[in-house]
């Protein structure tokens, strides 16, 4: 089992507020968001080497996990888009096709059972699935059971959907030896599988979610934070 954190955004909305470091860098109560990250796949994956896929600043990201021998970073030279990075970093460590790899956004704090979602996946993809009142940021999935058969587009004023909560468990690494590009979006090649090649599986999530990728939603992390110490 490989896992990736995608670590290589812009963080433009973010910026009003966090300026300096890449957004998963942005400092939560002395500590950059990742520690936060790192510490709840650390309780499932306590010995695993941990990939950081990086491109934005990526300078500040190397120089403060230089000294964790269990952290590796994939630097990008040019801007890959989420699926481009992930499939670099598949060709980056020569993994074959039938290697497992775990995916997180680097911008989103949650909670998962990660032993759950791993032994409850039957298809080649799984995607953590967060129930949201308020959608309006985000696409939501339309679901049959424990399978998404739609992808929908964000729209004002969407409520009570599940979402991609932004991790996501590859089984093998089919759909990347399918993508002949470079750059892309791993949602929309998600849309592409669904529609051509098979199932992709929900794993249901109920606990905490927060994308700090507004400057509303980063300071919650910083209000949820100070309750939790």
């Amino acid at each position: 089992m490989k896992i990736f954190i995608l670590a290589g955004g812009f963080g433009t909305r973010l910026q009003s507020v966090v300026s300096d470091v890449p957004k998963p860098m942005a400092p939560i109560l002395d500590k950059p968001f990742l520690d936060y990250q790192l510490s709840e796949i650390r309780k499932y994956f306590p010995k695993n080497k941990i990939y950081l896929l990086t491109f934005y600043k990526s300078e500040i990201i190397e120089n403060y996990y230089k000294n964790d021998k269990l952290i590796s970073i994939i630097k990008e030279t040019e801007p890959l888009g989420t699926g481009g990075s992930i499939k670099n970093a598949i060709s980056y460590l020569q993994l074959e096709i039938n290697s497992k790899i775990l995916v997180f956004n680097g911008d989103t704090y949650i909670k998962p059972n990660l032993n759950k979602m791993l032994s409850s996946s039957e298809n080649t993809i799984s995607i953590l699935g967060s129930f949201q009142e308020d959608c309006q940021r985000y696409g939501t999935l339309k679901l049959d059971k424990d399978d998404i058969v739609e992808f929908n587009e964000k729209v004002p004023n969407c409520k009570d959907s599940y979402i991609n909560a932004g991790c996501y468990l590859f089984n093998d690494l089919s759909l990347f030896k399918k993508i002949d590009k470079k750059l892309f979006s791993i949602e929309d090649e998600f849309k592409n599988y669904l529609n051509n090649y098979g199932k992709i599986n929900i794993y249901r999530y109920e606990n905490i979610f927060i994308d700090i990728g507004i400057a509303q939603d980063y300071k919650k992390m910083i209000k949820y934070m100070s309750k939790s110490e």
